[in-house]
């Protein structure tokens, strides 16, 4: 296939297209920066900004579009900061929605649209195990996920299959949550955030790479599928396996008003309890690599 991709310089965007090239497929790369592409598989660059409106002709000619972009979640959420997380993702989805309107009226639009959104859809739900079919909660990012997910539910209207993303933690051993993570465990320092009695869904890299691709190849795929290992854990479950990986302990405690004395609102994504199960991907047949977390972690440390 031709597959057009947005947010294809980050951690899952850069992966992802070294996957799918290798498997023949051709990448056009979206890109508000294209010197940030190089050393990407692809020599067809267009610019994007996912602020603006989108160039004619940007999706003409392509089978699928995956949209990955979207402000990094991570830092102090001031007023500016979540207006930029919020906009990058409504916004950009409807500037990508624009785009394969405009493209399908041509005749050569896409009519695959893997959309990425997060599983803080669900907001706090204690214990709760969650599937697809659960209700959005009610604080910042679960807004910002209806919001997006609306947007990238429109291109159904245009005759396109519409598959919504719900990534939970991504462990990679090239950068996001687990290289932020790594040093202070490496050096004894790692423990529990807050209570530790908080439900952490976590994902190995290469088993959302895997799902991302059946999303494209794969009609099953439609809809909010949550992608996330089929055994997520508590927090301080988490902590114990990724201090037994490293063979350093993890005894030393994050009080939940140091958290939010330290990262402000943001501490409220490691606070809360999201037990997230993957049930449409596991109904569309699709078999875990990684399932559990020990597995994980020890592959992924193995590599980094």
């Amino acid at each position: 296939m031709r597959i057009a991709i947005t947010g294809a310089t980050g951690l899952v965007g850069r992966r992802l297209c070294h996957s799918l090239a290798s498997k023949g497929h051709d990448l056009r790369v979206l890109t508000r920066n294209p010197q940030r592409a190089t050393g990407l598989p692809t020599q067809d660059l267009r610019r994007w900004s996912p602020l603006e409106a989108p160039e004619e002709g940007l999706l003409s000619e392509v089978d699928a579009v995956v949209h990955l972009a979207g402000e990094s979640v991570q830092g102090r959420w001031t007023a500016s900061k979540k207006r930029s997380i919020r906009e990058s993702r409504v916004r950009g989805t409807a500037s990508v929605v624009d785009a394969i309107k405009s493209a399908r009226a041509s005749g050569t639009g896409p009519s695959v649209l893997v959309s990425a959104s997060a599983i803080g859809w669900y907001g706090e739900r204690g214990d709760d195990e969650l599937n697809e079919r659960e209700p959005a909660g009610s604080d910042f990012l679960a807004e910002v996920c209806q919001a997006w997910e609306a947007e990238a539910a429109k291109a159904v209207l245009h005759g396109v299959r519409v598959a919504r993303l719900r990534f939970g933690l991504v462990l990679a051993p090239e950068g996001g949550a687990l290289a932020e993570m790594k040093l202070p465990f490496s050096l004894g320092l790692g423990g529990t955030l807050g209570p530790g009695t908080q439900w952490w869904s976590w994902v190995h890299i290469e088993d959302l790479i895997a799902l991302t691709t059946c999303a494209l190849d794969d009609e099953a795929y439609s809809g909010p599928v949550n992608v996330t290992a089929p055994a997520p854990v508590r927090q301080r479950e988490f902590a114990k396996a990724l201090g037994g990986a490293l063979s350093r302990p993890a005894f030393l405690p994050a009080p939940r008003f140091a958290l939010k004395l330290a990262l402000g609102e943001f501490s409220t994504e490691l606070l809360t309890s999201k037990r997230v199960l993957p049930a449409a991907a596991q109904a569309a047949g699709y078999e875990f690599s990684f399932p559990e977390l020990s597995p994980a972690l020890t592959d992924l440390l193995k590599t980094s």
